[in-house]
């Protein structure tokens, strides 16, 4: 099946075991990525090495009926923040992977509040096709897993990255019968997470160590954000433990060489990897 991949490198694996059992890749549509959180340059290199258009301007219409008319049958979508074109179910099938389990956790950046929380039945992740209705099209596969009691960003997405091959594949070997038996979604079992809003970042030091750790394992590598010395900083890596203690919450109890201790209600936290908060 030749096909067009919309996203960023993080599902480029799946991309790649596709290419590998026959599949054509025809191009890829990516956008501008920050190179902390979301990579592209993998999806950018494949790309040029196999002589297929790159683009990180948003597709429109004459973009995709030049795809159609080359032969293109499906565009595949994982990741991608732009809205996509209608397709005609006629002249191609348009397919989206989404990180949750759908219907439940709709939305642009779905996995910090599932993680924040605890949206079990949320954890997963769905190929539906594509409408002009984000996340809304009828379920074509969809995979479940379980939440961790001490889950993060990076091991969601792990589970996603693990198994993602084999949904790829397993979606492209049976699309055509997949399409016409494809699911409804459950309008009333439906749930939209809208994206965290930068407040949701924020370590609250008169909170308890376990809520601080909650929005740590929320954001990962993304980067909590910490306040003090009178500055913003952004957070990647901490330790906590609970203890009592006379510190008044956000107090620096403790400088080492690289690491700071601060005192929560219940205990402290020891931010071990951060750097000041860059404004705008």
């Amino acid at each position: 099946m030749k096909f067009v991949y919309f996203g960023y490198d993080f599902m480029l694996p799946a991309v790649k075991r596709l290419i590998f059992e026959g599949h054509e890749l025809a191009g890829i549509f990516s956008f501008d990525v920050d190179n902390i959180f979301n990579f592209n340059s993998e999806c950018k290199s494949l790309a040029v090495d196999r002589g297929n258009p790159f683009q990180l301007q948003p597709a429109q219409d004459k973009h995709l009926q030049s795809f159609i008319d080359d032969g293109v049958e499906c565009f595949l979508a994982a990741g991608y923040p732009h809205k996509i074109p209608h397709v005609d179910e006629k002249d191609a099938y348009a397919v989206n992977v989404h990180p949750t389990r759908l219907p439940k956790g709709r939305g642009l950046m779905p996995i910090p509040p599932i993680i924040m929380d605890n949206i079990k039945d949320a954890a997963g992740f769905t190929a539906h096709k594509m409408t002009q209705e984000f996340d809304a099209g009828d379920i074509l596969l969809q995979e479940k897993f379980d939440l961790a009691p001490n889950e993060t960003v990076e091991s969601y997405t792990a589970k996603i990255a693990i198994r993602a091959p084999q949904l790829f594949s397993d979606l492209f070997a049976d699309l055509p019968n997949l399409w016409t038996n494809a699911t409804p979604q459950d309008k009333s079992q439906a749930t939209t997470l809208k994206p965290p809003k930068e407040e949701s970042r924020l370590f609250k030091w008169n909170s308890s160590v376990e809520e601080i750790d909650k929005i740590g394992r929320a954001f990962g590598r993304f980067g909590s954000i910490a306040n003090f010395d009178g500055q913003f900083w952004v957070v990647y890596h901490y330790d906590f433990w609970k203890e009592q203690h006379d510190f008044k919450p956000g107090t620096i109890a403790a400088r080492m060489s690289r690491e700071v201790v601060i005192a929560v209600s219940d205990g402290f936290v020891c931010l071990k990897d951060f750097q000041q908060l860059q404004a705008g």
